[in-house]
């Protein structure tokens, strides 16, 4: 088996880290324009359909297309390659130095490609690709390949996965998420294997309390200082076994400066939220603990910002699964040693397809730890998951039952 040239990986990954950009940036507290991923995904379907995909473009809105190509082989299982079509945003141009003011505009740089959404995700999706097109050029026997491409990932797959699990039909055997799974630790740097992931919520705080004037302190309450002191007892010792980040601060009101606010805000992402997790459970626990650190004359109000902003954690997929084994022996074949599996603690869609009861996993060149400015990937790493990726499909058809599954006879599509 022949590793894909670096000159085709590189071409495809600043390909595709233009196409589509900036309308595909999508926020999680929502996005300063709507996005399209319509640009993207619209060519990636006709490039999977003259590959010999069969190719539906399916969601809520024509603007935002989620891609399923199916290609059947023989009667078996389905497996899903999944990733997406959205990114988080690059922010002011300024910020991006070795790009220089581009972030659509690929730099390689001393063996890692640079350029928003390198890492999270549009070189994770070069891999999938060049990955299943291989699968393509020497077709296995039996089973079901879906490329899935989804829509909405960053915002927690509401109108991506969540669409495709809940309206469209989807179904599926076992998924893979071609996600940052990336490792450095002292002995190098590897790809992991995300067995589970933990969910993550995301929440506004709002304290009341009475005004005063500057002058006269004593005689109000002011939300704005409570508010910061109780973020910050809750930074150093959190609330449950969730961490927080402050993403937002609001207090005052333009042209009332001679007075202390009536209000302020915060917005907050809570991680580590585990499976069992429910959603009131968490704004109970949070509201519980601000109302303790609260004095005389406060009041707090705790609820989750609109949209799909609580997502619980999912449970580990078995060592023993096949597509657990699959990618543990073709990444061993590929690289000599084993896979290490562990929790990705960040929300990608194979918490959705886990929800669902699909065996899904997460594996990916990208760098898991989600660099703001200046994104970028390691080119030999991603060229190592094309590599473990075609061998893990062909192991998975290989190690799985015929008639394991939903949609694992002879005569079964492949979805919806």
């Amino acid at each position: 088996m022949t590793q894909v040239p670096e000159t085709e990986l590189v071409a495809l990954v600043t390909e595709l880290v233009a196409t589509g950009q900036p309308w595909c940036e999508n926020s999680l507290d929502g996005p300063a324009r709507p996005p399209e991923e319509e640009r993207i995904a619209r060519p990636l379907a006709a490039r999977l359909s003259d590959w010999g995909f069969a190719v539906e473009l399916a969601g809520r809105s024509p603007r935002r297309p989620n891609v399923v190509a199916v290609k059947r082989f023989g009667p078996g299982p389905t497996l899903v390659l999944n990733d997406h079509l959205d990114t988080y945003p690059a922010g002011p141009p300024s910020r991006w130095p070795i790009c220089e003011g581009e972030p659509y505009a690929a730099v390689v740089a001393e063996g890692r490609i640079y350029g928003r959404g390198t890492s999270d995700t549009r070189a994770n999706l070069a891999a999938l690709l060049l990955a299943a097109r291989r699968v393509l050029d020497d077709p296995p026997s039996r089973g079901t390949l879906a490329v899935v491409l989804t829509v909405d990932e960053e915002r927690n797959g509401g109108d991506g996965s969540c669409y495709l699990l809940d309206d469209y039909g989807l179904r599926a055997d076992a998924s893979i998420t071609v996600e940052p799974t990336a490792w450095q630790d002292d002995s190098g740097g590897g790809i992991a294997l995300a067995v589970a992931n933990t969910g993550h919520a995301l929440f506004d705080i709002t304290a009341h309390g009475t005004a005063s004037h500057i002058w006269r302190p004593d005689t109000g309450v002011n939300p704005a200082a409570f508010l910061s002191q109780a973020l910050a007892a809750i930074v150093t010792e959190p609330v449950g076994d969730w961490p927080i980040s402050i993403v937002g601060l609001e207090a005052g009101e333009a042209g009332m400066a001679q007075f202390t606010p009536l209000r302020a805000r915060a917005r907050v992402a809570a991680v580590n939220v585990g499976p069992g997790v429910a959603a009131g459970e968490l704004l109970t626990a949070f509201h519980a603990r601000l109302a303790a650190l609260a004095p005389a004359g406060i009041t707090v109000e705790v609820e989750y910002v609109p949209g799909p902003t609580f997502v619980p954690g999912s449970v580990a997929v078995p060592a023993d699964d096949p597509v657990v084994r699959a990618i543990g022996d073709a990444y061993r074949t590929v690289t000599g040693k084993p896979v290490r599996h562990y929790v990705k603690p960040a929300f990608n869609d194979t918490i959705r397809f886990r929800h669902a009861g699909i065996s899904a996993v997460t594996f990916g060149p990208g760098d898991d730890g989600w660099a703001v400015y200046d994104e970028s990937i390691s080119v030999d790493k991603t060229l190592l998951a094309v590599d473990v990726l075609e061998r893990a499909v062909r192991g998975y058809f290989a190690i799985a039952a015929p008639d394991v599954g939903a949609v694992a006879t002879a005569e079964a599509d492949a979805v919806g």
